[in-house]
């Protein structure tokens, strides 16, 4: 059976899985124990997961299967970060923590254009749902680390006024090869924009018009 480790997990036990032979482990709650006596990790506060899904203590394992072990997102992993901020987004705030088994980190920076369909956009103006934009950024980067193996993430947006030219998004995740982080990140950005409630009013000329994200290319 293995065992897939992330973040601090990972960092602690000095690599990104662990194989272990079933044997007496039945549950979740098992392997829970297990890892806590004879790995010396401390799982108590973590999310499990098999085949993408969530499981819980009374899951029954089984020998082929994987399990990945998932810190706590926010607040629990330093590594981690969502935010939601009025300020200018200044990417030398957000510097990463190299370590020697991440071989790739990505950084997208979505940059808010002058221009959209044809039309001059003299501003823009930002606005979300917080509490459920930050859920949903919580919920898409936990399936996402588990399914490309990804270390962190490490995602800002920027509502109120954003003039033309200045960043409005920007988003960091690190992994151990660059194939995972490079199609992690095009997966986020598409889900982002289709689940995280999020609306953009663009200002022209002639009027002004209000965007969510769902519909923005």
């Amino acid at each position: 059976m293995i065992i897939k480790l992330f973040a601090s997990l990972k960092e602690k036990y000095g690599s990104n899985k662990i194989v272990i032979e079933k044997d007496n482990l039945k549950n979740i709650n098992d392997l829970k124990k297990h890892l806590e006596e004879n790995y010396k990790l401390d799982v108590n506060n973590c999310m499990f997961a098999c085949n993408l899904e969530y499981v819980d203590e009374k899951f029954l394992l089984e020998s082929e299967h994987e399990i990945s072990i998932i810190p706590p997102v926010s607040g629990g992993d330093s590594n981690d970060l969502i935010e939601i901020i009025e300020d200018e987004i200044v990417p030398e705030n957000y510097k990463s923590k190299i370590t020697t088994y991440n071989g790739a980190e990505l950084t997208f920076l979505g940059i808010s254009r002058d221009t959209n369909d044809g039309k001059k956009v003299l501003s823009l103006f930002y606005e979300c749902f917080e509490e459920m934009a930050i859920s949903e950024i919580r919920k898409l980067t936990i399936s996402l680390k588990t399914k490309y193996s990804i270390d962190y993430f490490k995602v800002i947006h920027r509502i109120g006024e954003v003039p033309p030219g200045e960043l409005s998004l920007l988003v960091k995740i690190a992994s151990e090869h660059r194939k995972q982080s490079l199609e992690c990140m095009t997966e986020f950005l598409d889900i982002f924009k289709e689940k995280v409630p999020i609306w953009k009013k663009e200002n022209y000329k002639d009027g002004s018009n209000w965007l969510w994200y769902k519909f923005i290319r």
